[in-house]
């Protein structure tokens, strides 16, 4: 299919019937899994190979896709199948755990990065288990957030449909062993990797290992998204970045033919550059109304606001309405922008009077005045509602 044309920053919404969460449960149909959300209608899963792979590319956005198509992407272009969208927010900590789940983020509750849980007293960043203060690594036996939020993985679905399917999950050696990573693995084993080279050498040794069975492997890259964040969308890193992973997935399917193999390559979300940040510590008015500190992402901030200050908190908001979709929490609630599904617990605790919703190059965030700002923000960011952000590639290769 050709790759569509996009415009700069364009508002795009989550379509829950052609998103992340539905090729995940095309996986799991294809083992025979029953799903709760609708598989894509543009995948075969009846026909999927002996083996399946899932890579995930953190942060590679049909925009990377469709900027480097002739060079850098040009084998992924040239398999390129077509557009889905991420959920919301799209972000790492929203769109992984729905990965992982086959879960909208209105079912599994991690709605982004960093999240204020009542039970601890404390701003947690979800998915490293950080104190977001301090950036501290909290201990997982004390602070569970990762049994208060998520649910059952992929490869306890897959394991409790038929045991003798091989289940591996590739990932980063950096968090191969955090709390995280154990938990939304089940039975699976867990493979780190540490460069491209590897993460492809990995894939096809868990493709070509001794059993006869079916196999599923999940396998994920935090790259490009990190160079992003530090280099920006279109620096030359991000750009040898992709040319060294097409070249090494290229050359793994190369080896990998006639293993009856369908590999499906995607992201959990693409990014933007950003032109400026807001700190709402420096809006007197906006922080004089706020009860805390906004969370859970610089481009989707939920604002918990005094209840008699609520007039003053609209009239400051007012000076950022070009640069995000502001909505009271009712109107939030009746967009659907989490998706649909039987609502988790901990949604109530983590949406507040107001949400602020990026839609151009612009981010917002807290100060804590123990730290004072970064030294540096992130070039590229994510978790708004533009074209950047949302769509992803469906990619499909058959060996």
């Amino acid at each position: 299919m050709k790759i569509p044309s996009m415009n700069e920053n364009p508002v795009t919404f989550p379509d829950y019937q052609n998103c992340i969460v539905n090729l995940t449960s095309s996986i799991l149909a294809s083992f025979n899994v029953n799903i709760d959300h609708p598989p894509l209608k543009q995948l075969d899963y009846k026909n999927f190979g002996q083996n399946v792979v899932l890579i995930i590319l953190d942060g590679f956005g049909i925009n990377l896709l469709k900027k480097y198509k002739t060079d850098a992407t040009s084998f992924f272009a040239e398999h390129y199948k077509d557009q889905i969208t991420s959920v919301f927010p799209p972000t790492t900590a929203a769109a992984i755990t729905s990965f992982i789940t086959a879960k909208t983020p209105y079912e599994h509750g991690s709605v982004g990065w960093t999240m204020f849980f009542k039970e601890y007293a404390k701003y947690i960043d979800f998915l490293p288990i950080w104190d977001s203060t301090t950036t501290t690594t909290l201990d997982n036996e004390k602070f569970k957030v990762h049994e208060i939020l998520g649910g059952n993985n992929i490869f306890d679905m897959i394991h409790k449909q038929d045991p003798k399917i091989d289940l591996f999950n590739i990932t980063i050696k950096s968090i191969a062993e955090s709390a995280n990573v154990i938990k939304s693995s089940g039975p699976a084993k867990i493979v780190p990797h540490e460069s491209s080279k590897e993460f492809c050498e990995r894939i096809e040794e868990a493709v070509k290992n001794d059993s006869e069975n079916r196999k599923f492997i999940y396998a994920y890259s935090s790259d490009p998204d990190h160079l992003e964040h530090i280099h920006g969308i279109n620096s030359d890193q991000v750009k040898s970045f992709l040319a060294e992973i097409n070249s090494e997935i290229q050359n793994l399917t190369e080896r990998l033919q006639g293993t009856d193999t369908t590999i499906l390559i995607t992201a959990d979300h693409g990014l933007l550059d950003i032109n400026k940040y807001y700190y709402t510590n420096e809006d007197k008015e906006l922080f004089d109304s706020m009860i805390l500190p906004g969370f859970p992402e610089p481009r989707f901030i939920s604002f918990f606001v005094k209840s008699n200050k609520i007039e003053q908190f609209k009239r400051a908001s007012r000076k950022y309405e070009e640069d995000f979709l502001i909505m009271t929490r009712k109107e939030f609630w009746q967009n659907n922008l989490f998706g649909s599904g039987k609502p988790h617990r901990k949604l109530d605790d983590f949406i507040g009077d107001f949400v602020f919703i990026a839609k151009t190059d612009k981010a917002m965030k807290p100060i804590y005045e123990q730290n004072g700002k970064w030294k540096t923000e992130f070039k590229a960011h994510h978790a708004g509602i533009t074209a950047a952000e949302m769509l992803v590639p469906l990619i499909e290769i058959n060996t």
